[in-house]
C-alpha cells in the first residue's frame, strides 16, 4: 500500500516544482523539462512520477491539495425483512421461557449474526428492537395478584350476609334494599379527544365546562324513591365535587329527603365516602393533645393516672377502644332501617 503524501507535503513539492520551473524558463540552468521533474524529485526525496501526479493535482486545483480521508471498510447494509422481525421475537421468547434468562443486546446481537446472518452494532439493534415494540424497563415481580386486605374481605362478607338474609325471608317480610349515591353533571359537555394530524389541529377544547351541578338520589328494583331527588349547584370547579357534598349537606338530604320517603324499613346500600362514616365516639390518636386524650378517658369512665405522659395515655385509648358509631346509622336506625357500606 502506497503511503498518502498528506495536503501540506504535496504544496511543498509543487511550490519546489515552480522554483525549479522559473529557472529553466530564466536560463538559469540548461535542461530540459523532464530534468525539471527530476530535479524535483531528487531535492523531495520522492518518486519522478509522483511528482508529475502531484505537480498535474495543482495546476489543476489552482495550487490547492487536499488530503484524501481514510477508506474504512465497514458493515453491510441489511434491513431485517419480515422474517427476520419474527425470528427475532421468537428467539427472546426463547431467552424467557426456555432459558430462564434476560437476552441482552450482546446476547442478541450474537444470536442475529450467526442464526439470522444479520451482523450489526448495538446501537443498530436497540433501534430494532425499540421499532417492533419493546421497551427497556423495570422487571416484572411474582406479585401479580391484587392483594386484598382482610377488613374489606370482611365488609363484603358482612354485606353479602345481610343481603342473602333478607332474600331468604317470606315475601311478605323482606325489606326493600334501597340505594343512594352522588354525581355530579356539566351544564355543557366537551369532547376531551379527536382526531388531528400535523397540519390538522382539530376543535379547540373550552377550559370552561359550564355550571356543575351536583346530583344526589335514591332507589331500588321498584324505580326511584319519590320526592328523593336533590340538585344543587356547585360553586368551587377547582377540587371534586365531594368538597361541596359534605357531611352537613349529606345528613340534611338524609333527614329531609330520604327518611320521609321511606315509609317502611329497609336496607339503606352505599359507598365508604368520608361524610357517609362519620364516626360519633372517635377516639383521640397520636395527633391528639394530651389534654384531650384525658378528656376522652374521663368521658368513658376510664382509670387512668393523670400523670402519665402521652404514649401510655394512647396505650389505654387503644385498650378501651369502643367499636366506632356512625352518625348515619344512628339516624337511620331510629327508623328501623339498616344500613350496609360497600367497602370500594
Amino acid at each position: 500500500m502506497s503511503k498518502v503524501n498528506r495536503s501540506g507535503t504535496r504544496e511543498v513539492i509543487f511550490k519546489v516544482f515552480q522554483r525549479c520551473m522559473a529557472e529553466f524558463q530564466a536560463g538559469q540552468i540548461l535542461w530540459d523539462l523532464d530534468d525539471v521533474y527530476g530535479r524535483t524529485a531528487s531535492m523531495t526525496g520522492i518518486s519522478e512520477s509522483t511528482v508529475r501526479r502531484i505537480v498535474d493535482e495543482g495546476f489543476k486545483n489552482n495550487g490547492k491539495f487536499e488530503t484524501p480521508g481514510k477508506h474504512r471498510r465497514g458493515r453491510p447494509k441489511k434491513e431485517m425483512d419480515n422474517f427476520d422481525i419474527c425470528a427475532l421475537r421468537q428467539k427472546i421468547q426463547f431467552f424467557y421461557t426456555v432459558q430462564k434468562e434476560v437476552p441482552t443486546l450482546r446476547k442478541l446481537q450474537v444470536i442475529a449474526k450467526t442464526d439470522l446472518d444479520f451482523d450489526c452494532s448495538l446501537e443498530v439493534l436497540r433501534k430494532i428492537l425499540k421499532a417492533i415494540g419493546f421497551t427497556y424497563k423495570k422487571c416484572q415481580n411474582n406479585r401479580k395478584a391484587l392483594i386484598e386486605q382482610t377488613h374489606i374481605a370482611a365488609k363484603r362478607e358482612e354485606y353479602l350476609a345481610i343481603i342473602k338474609k333478607n332474600r331468604d325471608l317470606p315475601e311478605e317480610l323482606k325489606k326493600d334494599i334501597i340505594y343512594l349515591d352522588e354525581s355530579y353533571i356539566h351544564s355543557s359537555y366537551k369532547v376531551t379527544k379527536c382526531w388531528q394530524s400535523l397540519n390538522i389541529e382539530g376543535v379547540t377544547k373550552d377550559i370552561s365546562k359550564g355550571k356543575r351541578y351536583i346530583i344526589v338520589h335514591a332507589g331500588s328494583e321498584k324505580g326511584s324513591v319519590p320526592n328523593c331527588l336533590l340538585i344543587f349547584t356547585g360553586n368551587n370547579k377547582l377540587e371534586d365535587y365531594h368538597s361541596e357534598m359534605n357531611a352537613h349537606n349529606f345528613t340534611k338530604w338524609i333527614e329531609e329527603k330520604l327518611i320521609p320517603n321511606l315509609h317502611e324499613p329497609s336496607i339503606v346500600v352505599m359507598d365508604n365516602a368520608p361524610y357517609h362514616s362519620v364516626i360519633t365516639n372517635k377516639a383521640p390518636t397520636s395527633s391528639s393533645r394530651v389534654d384531650e386524650i384525658k378528656l376522652w378517658l374521663l368521658e368513658n369512665n376510664i382509670d387512668f393516672d393523670p400523670t402519665l405522659r402521652k404514649p401510655n395515655l394512647l396505650s389505654l385509648v387503644r385498650k378501651n377502644k369502643p367499636l366506632p358509631s356512625y352518625h348515619i346509622d344512628n339516624l337511620l336506625g331510629e327508623y328501623g332501617h339498616t344500613v350496609i357500606i360497600t367497602v370500594i
